[in-house]
């Protein structure tokens, strides 16, 4: 291969790399803020599956959330058969409990989990 072409080889590749890099930064801009849109069902779902992740829980079904009122209650399972269970509130200040076959692994304020995932 000539010296031409070399440097157009190795400029083609630099050019492919910086923009797989510029694509991938764009897409950790993007995840970083879906667990602060949305509705409160999505918040509380999102919080529970970042907790679920955290406490390295193998989840075979993800926790799905229903409003009754002002709380907020999700279900779900993990690969080994035990239960997921969440709870939480529509309130500002609302706290977010996850349970994993009845064992407590969270307990604490919704907004700090989605605050926490906002920043990885």
């Amino acid at each position: 291969m000539s010296r031409a072409g070399r440097a157009v080889a190795v400029t083609g590749a630099v050019a492919a790399g910086a923009l797989a890099v510029l694509a991938l930064g764009g897409c950790s801009q993007i995840s970083a803020l879906a667990p602060v849109g949305g509705d409160e069902l999505a918040e509380v779902r999102f919080a529970a599956i970042d907790v679920l992740l955290e406490k390295d829980v193998d989840v075979l079904e993800a926790p799905v959330c229903s409003v009754d009122g002002t709380d907020i209650s999700c279900a779900g399972s993990t690969v080994d058969g035990e239960t997921i269970d969440v709870t939480s509130s529509t309130a500002d200040d609302a706290q977010l409990t996850v349970l994993v076959d009845g064992t407590q692994v969270f307990s604490g304020p919704l907004q700090s989990v989605l605050d926490e995932a906002a920043r990885s």
